[in-house]
């Protein structure tokens, strides 16, 4: 087994835990749909997240030519993932028996918390980056949609407005569904 494979055993036990809270959630909300209402936001977010998990995930293979003999990278190497499980249980709402709740206003009182984190996580995900040997070449293009979603989430952070959290919602989607559909996968976020 080489290091790379040993590593990415422990990285996928941590991705694995993000896929797995984020799904139990929402089978919570499915098995309390009767008691939830609006959860159009919370969807749309949760989808987002599934597919960042993915997409991070499949970009760790680019690592597998960067020789992990200190510790240091292997935690900024594990740090992102790290966060993606913090994140899902920021998004995730912890519903009670026979409590009615409404998942736009969980949304609103978690959003800061949600976007900070997701700012985080997405810096974290560019840092290891320069362990790539060809990041020099690459990371303009690497840093693109990093820029163009940490905005569009930063206005998320000020605003309460629910059309601007929709439209940013369906923008992000969007973004996200067609650059995974035609661009190839390199390094963590390189969306």
């Amino acid at each position: 087994m080489s290091k790379f494979e040993f590593i990415m055993m422990f990285v996928s036990v941590v991705v694995a835990f993000a896929m797995a809270e984020l799904l139990m959630g929402w089978g919570k909300i499915i098995r309390a749909r009767h008691r939830v209402s609006h959860p159009w936001l919370l969807a749309g977010w949760s989808v987002w997240l599934l597919i960042i998990i993915t997409y991070h995930y499949l970009g760790f293979w680019e690592y597998q030519a960067y020789n992990f003999t200190k510790v240091a990278p292997m935690v900024l190497f594990l740090a992102a993932p790290i966060m993606m499980v913090l994140l899902t249980f920021v998004l995730t709402p912890e519903l009670r028996f026979y409590q009615k709740m409404d998942l736009e206003a969980h949304y609103l009182q978690t959003k800061n918390w949600f976007f900070c984190m997701v700012i985080i996580f997405l810096v974290l995900s560019r840092a290891s980056d320069p362990l790539l040997p060809d990041f020099a070449d690459t990371w303009e293009r690497r840093s693109l949609g990093t820029v163009l979603v940490t905005f569009s989430v930063i206005w998320l952070l000020f605003t309460k407005n629910r059309s601007v959290h929709y439209g940013l919602l369906l923008f992000n989607l969007a973004y996200l569904i067609l650059v995974s559909s035609i661009v190839p996968v390199t390094g963590l976020t390189a969306f």
